[in-house]
């Protein structure tokens, strides 16, 4: 492992080869969840029913390949810095709802047991990777980059401190999220869920903290990429949706402007660095 603490914005090699490793194992999950998510029951650490939940995680995990692909292939360590951490609160939200349900797992398969080792393993190894590698990160602009406004930073980070302090709460009170989601959920669903949320919010939060569009590039693209593959589940699971809730409806309108949120936050942000470019 490499103990060099140039701060040239290099992504280590050991940082590289987990991320190749995670690649793998999320595309197993994609396959499982979002592609088949009517065998859970055979293919997954554990049943899940309905089949929204499946592939909504399936499409997160679809997501987070795409950002771990860019951890792979990328050449600066700080462009890709800001998702670690937010990363580490998901992991320790899975290990969390494991332990809280173990009887709920197909104790004894295979699928079990990498689900375990996964989230036995993440919450320390994420976060020291991001330890690691941080040193390399000069903590400056990049060429033809920017940071965002101080208002829409102090928003940012605002909206995802709100936003930890609600999935905490519905972590600890699963009820909550049960009652209101327009689609079944069990404990250990919700809780999951929760930790899908503290994902969103800490990169939220994240995002606003570092400040840098060149270190919030790649999770929007990747959130963007999980929003649209949600939308796209939704009619294969909609037998699962109680239409006459409000929420179902909700549901599918905020992540339908998500999606048209970030998609013109990267186009326009996008024009505003070939702005600088141009301007120098």
């Amino acid at each position: 492992m490499s103990t060099l603490k140039t701060r040239d914005d290099r992504i280590f090699l050991e940082t590289r080869v987990v991320a190749g490793m995670v690649i793998l194992v999320l595309l197993l999950a994609v396959l499982a969840l979002y592609i088949f998510p009517q065998f859970t029951d055979q293919n997954f650490a554990w049943t899940i029913a309905p089949t929204t939940t499946a592939m909504l995680m399936g499409a997160g995990y679809l997501a987070g390949a795409y950002f771990f692909v860019r951890v792979l292939t990328e050449k600066k360590w700080h462009r890709a810095q800001a998702g670690f951490l937010p990363i580490t609160a998901f992991t320790i939200f899975m290990l969390g709802a494991t332990l809280l349900h173990w009887d709920r797992f197909h104790q004894g398969m295979f699928q079990f047991y990498l689900w375990t080792v996964i989230y036995i393993i993440t919450p320390f190894l994420v976060p020291f990777l991001w330890w690691r590698n941080r040193a390399t990160d000069p903590g400056t602009l990049e060429e033809n980059d920017f940071k965002f406004p101080s208002l829409i930073r102090r928003a940012l980070m605002l909206m995802g401190l709100v936003g930890v302090a609600v999935t905490i709460v519905f972590f600890i009170v699963p009820a909550l999220p049960i009652a209101l989601a327009p689609w079944k959920l069990t404990d250990l669903t919700a809780r999951v869920g929760s930790g899908w949320g503290m994902l969103a919010v800490a990169t939220i939060l994240s995002i606003g903290y570092d400040g840098r569009w060149s270190a919030a590039r790649i999770l929007i693209e990747s959130g963007a990429i999980g929003v649209a593959l949600m939308l796209l589940a939704i009619p294969r699971a909609a037998n699962d949706f109680n239409w006459t809730n409000p929420l179902a409806w909700l549901f599918i309108a905020v992540l339908g402007a998500t999606l048209v949120f970030f998609i013109g936050v990267r186009f326009w942000f996008g024009r505003q660095r070939k702005a600088v470019r141009q301007a120098t």
